[in-house]
């Protein structure tokens, strides 16, 4: 779209990309003074969100857009620490959802009269279900580009 996955690279804390070159931080510098510019324009607030969310809504899907092409840009190398580190992540994640389900536990226990969990077990659930279809569509995927 506008930005180049040349341009960026993975963050190396939390999740997305950064710029690496010059042209990085031109493109995001860009985007910045446009959000500012608009915050500080004599026009009416509900335009200033307007054009506010569509810079914004168009920066989400062009970043989303490079991240899908780093892979083509990156060695193998560091595609393989990506998937690691994503891996990790993931597992810490579901590691996270148990612990506090086990000190939530503890914490409140059962109530008596209604034998309730003292967590939303449907936020449990629904997690789990959306990381099993998310590995069966990238499963698929790859798959299909093998």
């Amino acid at each position: 779209m506008i930005g180049k996955p040349e341009w960026f690279t993975y963050r190396i804390a939390g999740w997305g990309i950064r710029p690496k070159t010059k042209e990085g931080w031109t493109y995001t510098g860009i985007f910045l003074a446009l959000i500012l510019a608009i915050t500080y324009l004599p026009i009416p607030e509900n335009i200033k969100t307007y054009l506010i969310g569509t810079i914004v809504a168009l920066l989400v899907i062009d970043s989303l857009h490079i991240m899908m092409q780093l892979p083509k840009v990156h060695d193998e190398r560091q595609n393989y620490h990506q998937l690691l580190i994503e891996r990790n992540v993931s597992f810490m994640a579901v590691i996270s959802i148990i612990i506090s389900m086990f000190i939530l536990s503890l914490k409140y226990g059962f109530n008596n009269n209604t034998e309730k969990l003292p967590f939303e077990i449907s936020l449990l659930i629904g997690i789990l279900i959306t990381m099993a279809l998310t590995k069966f569509g990238s499963t698929l995927y790859v798959n299909k580009k093998l």
